[in-house]
């Protein structure tokens, strides 16, 4: 087998694609994998799964038994027990050997002065209303580590304050006075957690008898009331765990407040004193700055941070650790990495992150927008909890000290959630791989083939329903194209036809040449579809040249045509308003013009406007890099230079492949696309865990380059004009939107697992929209042929670009308004701006 440096081009693996859905032709071609191909690494981390073939069961508090309980003995039962002081193990936990001192020496009896109440204390009001909120204690009968009632019992076991956070690293935080005061102090709210474990209930999460745990326990602490049977609660000498919150923590309530989360276990080496072995304290850093960001923009960020020194190993044999990957024959290296701790402790980690998401499940935490966190462990215990994981967040590159790269390296390798190898080489097959079109189907195809194993994380596939969504289908082509004269999915379709003719008249009566005409409609085109993310249902435009209301895409594409004919993104507005160059964006376009322009107000909101000028402003950039000289020309930089290019790679006849149009866009636009809160800028392309090959970074990489498929399908339109013919064209995929994949949902051929999901808030990288957007592209692929079959067809006479036009965009469009007044989509969306 080749080395991955060496390899560029492979064949499809053919376990992970059905053939018979691969596309609609040219689906034997040899094309890039996802990843490079590589030997599995024989490093495996105690508990890590099987991703794609797992199966969680994964809890869901409103599928309780009648009286509430998930287990016969639950906390309730726990609380009760706690305060009939009937239980093993002694209050101060990990300092009660220090409180029993304290005690012989100050001659008082401490465990009864732990219970006194004073004046002076205050429960936190935020933390108050989160902890009594019906819908926050649902979850509670999960939790079996701890008291969830700990924080109003007689024998406080939780307790929260208010503190300010000095942090040097983040001392370049935007200065709120809110969440961040004016000094760069950052206002948090902390509550503190110790633990009591329900025995029988941890003993049936762990996975072990109860009188193996009960036995093992007593070993390890010589405490022979674990022994007891009717000791159901015990209060181990443990460490305990300390919540963060940035933001009103009472807002998880609310279904659309974005929540990101990091679960931090301690390492004193690093979270303290810097030592720079390992990651802990930069994602520690990390994961605060993030916390802190989305608590600005109204979310809540949460970091729970656990007393598991090393794992739970404990620092001594972290040590011993470091000093045998150290002077090991051939130094310290990934291979070796987890073998090494498995050979000095006889174990690789003692903290079964099963016993985690209970602090999470108290406070209610139903989704979390943002994990950030590399650790496969964590994120199953999360999920298995019931919690909906929209996006990890691997730590940036920048963030890893020098001497920390190995245990990247090796925890990449063991199946971690990464967004980066640390390889640049590896790095740029893997990019090479995602730009290409056939990947999209590759790795769709992928999670289609869970959906028929049933193995999907969020969705049923209901095949039974395709049929009648065809027949849907079917009638909307034939009610608003009889003739079956369908014209292809593009932006024009969204422009008034006279107002296309008469500029094009305009520009005749100028003697503005063909080529020079159809450069302007690119330039018109690139701009309007970039532009052409869901506004929101609330924002309309008035047309002054039609003095009539659109909204959503019409409203769009009538707004932008009027900015480009007013001259909004040329570098000259007066003498050659209709262009769209660098200069004009970078210069001439700003925000309040923006803002103007598209009729934005109190009253008329916009969702994702900061994003739609950033987005223009980095096209204005993009146009201007020496690297896309090629692509959009050497003096004056514009998109409509792309006519030029094409041409050199015409023959004779005009025809050009769809991929030398595709290179253009997809490379030569890719640094207009915002970075991920990761730092890695990769546009429309999202991850799924469950498509994960331990050892194969880039494996659970999904693309859906919807705005930049959108954007070609309209160009070739305006290039058609010219003369040009496209081949490959079949290598295009439907657009992964809310209509062709809300007709989908509104059928009934995809539904939700859980009802519970249709409440939530869903960022587009979400695992829930991944999957929704790939199964779309793969079911109207497959809507296609069955069409092409009824109406006696073949591709050319019925593309699938004529497909969403007339068929599935429309008939999901129509569907959406007939069963929701505003026509919004059957899955609450965030939106920015740049993808919806």
């Amino acid at each position: 087998m080749s080395s991955p440096s060496k390899e560029k081009v492979l064949k499809v693996d053919p376990d992970d694609i059905d053939e018979k859905n691969a596309g609609p032709t040219d689906h034997k071609l040899m094309t890039p994998l996802i990843y490079s191909q590589q030997q599995q690494s024989p490093i495996n981390v105690l508990g890590s799964p099987h991703i794609e073939n797992k199966k969680y069961t994964i809890f869901n508090p409103n599928e309780l038994a009648a009286d509430g309980k998930l287990y016969k003995y639950d906390y309730r039962d726990l609380h009760s027990d706690l305060e009939k002081q009937h239980f093993a193990g002694v209050y101060g936990w990990d300092n009660a050997c220090y409180w029993a001192i304290a005690e012989k020496k100050a001659k008082t009896d401490l465990t009864a002065h732990y219970a006194k109440r004073h004046a002076d204390e205050i429960h936190m009001e935020k933390w108050v209303s989160l902890l009594q909120h019906k819908e926050t204690q649902k979850w509670w009968p999960r939790i079996v580590t701890f008291d969830p009632l700990g924080m109003f019992a007689t024998n406080p076991t939780a307790a929260a304050t208010s503190a300010i956070l000095n942090i040097p690293e983040l001392a370049d935080l935007k200065r709120d006075g809110v969440i961040v005061d004016e000094d760069g102090g950052i206002n948090t709210q902390k509550a503190a957690v110790y633990f009591c474990w329900n025995v029988p209930a941890l003993a049936q999460r762990l996975e072990l008898s109860e009188y193996d745990l009960r036995d093992a326990l007593h070993k390890y602490t010589g405490n022979p009331s674990l022994l007891d049977k009717t000791k159901n609660a015990f209060l181990p000498n443990v460490g305990g765990c300390t919540i963060y919150t940035f933001g009103d923590v009472s807002k998880i309530r609310d279904p659309k407040t974005e929540i990101a989360v990091r679960v931090h276990d301690e390492c004193n080496g690093s979270d303290v004193f810097g030592t720079d072995i390992c990651t802990c304290r930069p994602y520690l850093i990390f994961a605060l700055r993030s916390c802190v960001e989305i608590a600005q923009r109204g979310g809540v960020g949460i970091v729970a941070y656990f007393r598991k020194e090393g794992r739970s190993l404990g620092e001594i044999t972290k040590y011993r650790v470091y000093n045998a990957r150290r002077h090991q024959q051939g130094g310290d290296r990934a291979e070796t990495y987890f073998a090494q701790t498995e050979k000095i402790a006889g174990i690789q980690d003692a903290r079964f992150q099963t016993m985690m998401p209970d602090v999470l499940n108290w406070m209610g935490v139903d989704r979390i927008d943002w994990l950030l966190s590399m650790s496969s462990e964590k994120y199953d215990a999360i999920v298995e909890a019931g919690i909906t994981v929209n996006q990890r967040v691997p730590l940036p590159d920048n963030y890893v000290p020098k001497h920390a790269k190995v245990e990247v390296l090796a925890k990449i390798a063991a199946g971690y959630h990464a967004e980066s190898t640390l390889d640049k080489k590896m790095e740029s097959d893997t990019l090479s791989a995602l730009r290409d079109l056939r990947t999209i189907r590759k790795q769709c195809s992928r999670i289609f083939k869970l959906a028929k194993n049933n193995q999907l994380m969020y969705f049923e596939f209901n095949p039974d329903k395709f049929d009648a969504t065809v027949s849907l289908v079917l009638d909307c082509i034939n009610q608003h194209y009889p003739d079956k004269n369908i014209p292809m999915h593009s932006r024009f379709r969204h422009f008034d036809e006279k107002s296309i003719t008469n500029l094009m008249q305009k520009w005749n009566s100028k003697f503005v040449c063909k080529k020079e005409q159809v450069r302007r409609m690119a330039d018109l085109i690139t701009v309007s579809v970039l532009l052409d993310a869901g506004a929101g249902p609330e924002w309309k435009y008035i047309s002054p040249q039609h003095n009539a209301t659109y909204t959503r895409s019409e409203g769009l594409a009538y707004a932008s045509f009027d900015m480009f004919t007013a001259g909004l993104f040329s570098s000259d507005p007066l003498s050659l308003p209709c262009r769209v160059n660098s200069v004009g964006l970078l210069q001439n376009l700003t925000l309040q013009k923006l803002q103007v322009a598209f009729q934005v107000s109190a009253t008329n909101p916009m969702i994702g406007l900061q994003g739609r000028y950033k987005l223009l402003k980095r096209l204005g950039s993009a146009l201007e890099f020496e690297k896309n000289h090629e692509y959009f020309g050497c003096e004056l930089y514009r998109p409509g230079n792309l006519l030029d290019y094409l041409l050199k790679h015409c023959d004779d006849d005009l025809n050009v492949s769809i991929r030398m149009l595709w290179k253009a866009v997809i490379v030569g636009l890719e640094s207009i696309w915002p970075k991920q809160m990761s730092g890695i800028r990769r546009g429309d392309v999202w991850v799924h865990n469950k498509l994960k090959k331990s050892g194969i970074p880039g494996s659970d990489m999904v693309p859906f380059h919807k705005l930049q498929q959108w954007l070609t399908y309209s160009l070739v339109e305006a290039f058609e004009y010219y003369g040009i013919n496209f081949l490959h064209m079949s290598d295009m995929t439907c657009l992964a939107e809310y209509r062709n994949g809300g007709l989908l949902v509104d059928t009934g051929v995809l539904s939700l697992r859980s009802k519970y999901d249709q409440n939530k808030y869903y960022d587009v990288g979400s695992e829930l929209v991944v999957e929704w957007r790939a199964m779309t592209v793969v079911l109207i692929d497959k809507l296609a042929e069955r069409l092409r079959e009824l109406l006696h067809m073949d591709e050319e006479q019925l593309s699938l670009a004529k497909v969403l036009e007339g068929g599935t965009w429309r008939a999901g469009r129509e569907l959406a308004f007939k069963l929701r007044p505003n026509g919004a989509p059957p899955i609450n969306l965030r939106s920015d701006g740049t993808v919806f």
